[in-house]
């Protein structure tokens, strides 16, 4: 799954373990970021792996005290009893969904999708372990066995409407809409407006609402100074400002959506593009 900047993943992440620990039949799932292996060596990524594994039958499940690997062929080993395991033993159905996974080490990542192809082969069609792997960053490493590839999609203007609602209360119905349209229904945005409007009053101008939304606003502004560097990225950016979507150019949409700046347009025919949110004009 490739999610885009700014679309919290983990809190989508979180509502589908509830769903499917609910469901019928119920299904056991690992919710890991692996944000806190930025930087690391492949070695303790390895071994963070394996203890997240060792749990995915349920705390407690794995009883046998885990080895240390130093290598990858080490890490094969033990990933792989530790699934089959999980396949033969766990009390149900489970499932490892991991995000932010591009502050893994690319190799890591690759040896993880690997681990996890060779089990669905060895499991076929009666598999009981399944993985999710979602990151901001689009690479092949995510790609496991020729898994469906998904893009964590933005919140509609109705479902964006309503999470404000939750947080804020009442607000007027034109306000709600104009703020709705405004964050462009990217969720970190979305809840960012909410906390900031909590404490007084909700705002009616583009500016008041982009102030509202503190440190994400800050992140919004840093990332458009960044791509306007680029005479390319500047000159497309602005070609898409007036809110209208315009046929994709690869070549520079890639990195202007990588940025959380654009998104394809739900539109028949040619691949589009558009500008994300309108509080992209407000930075300016």
């Amino acid at each position: 799954m490739l999610t885009p900047r700014w679309t919290a993943p983990q809190a989508f992440l979180e509502d589908i373990a509830l769903d499917l620990a609910v469901g019928e039949p119920a299904v056991g799932c690992r919710t890991v970021s692996f944000r806190p292996l930025v930087g690391r060596a492949p070695a303790e990524a390895w071994n963070f792996i394996l203890r997240v594994l060792s749990d995915l039958g349920g705390p407690g499940w794995q009883q046998r005290p885990l080895p240390m690997v130093v290598d990858r062929r080490g890490f094969y080993y033990a990933s792989e009893q530790l699934l089959d395991e999980a396949h033969e033993e766990a009390p149900y159905p489970v499932a490892l969904l991991a995000h932010s996974c591009e502050h893994l080490p690319v190799e890591v990542l690759e040896d993880l999708a690997l681990v996890w192809a060779r089990y669905a082969e060895r499991a076929q069609g009666e598999r009981r372990c399944t993985v999710l792997l979602a990151g901001s960053v689009d690479t092949p490493a995510l790609d496991v066995g020729g898994a469906v590839r998904v893009d964590l999609c933005d919140l509609g203007e109705g479902e964006a409407a309503a999470s404000l609602v939750m947080q804020v209360g009442a607000i007027p119905p034109r306000l709600l809409q104009r703020a709705a349209q405004f964050s462009g229904g990217v969720p970190a945005m979305v809840d960012a407006l909410g906390q900031g409007v909590a404490q007084g009053a909700f705002p009616s101008l583009p500016e008041d609402m982009l102030r509202a939304m503190g440190p994400v606003a800050e992140d919004l502004r840093s990332a458009v100074q960044s791509v306007m560097t680029s005479p390319e990225a500047a000159e497309r950016l602005y070609q898409l400002l007036p809110g209208e979507p315009l046929v994709e150019e690869p070549s520079v949409d890639r990195g202007l959506m990588m940025a959380g700046l654009l998104r394809r347009a739900r539109t028949l025919g040619e691949p589009k593009v558009e500008l994300r949110t309108p509080a992209v004009l407000a930075t300016f």
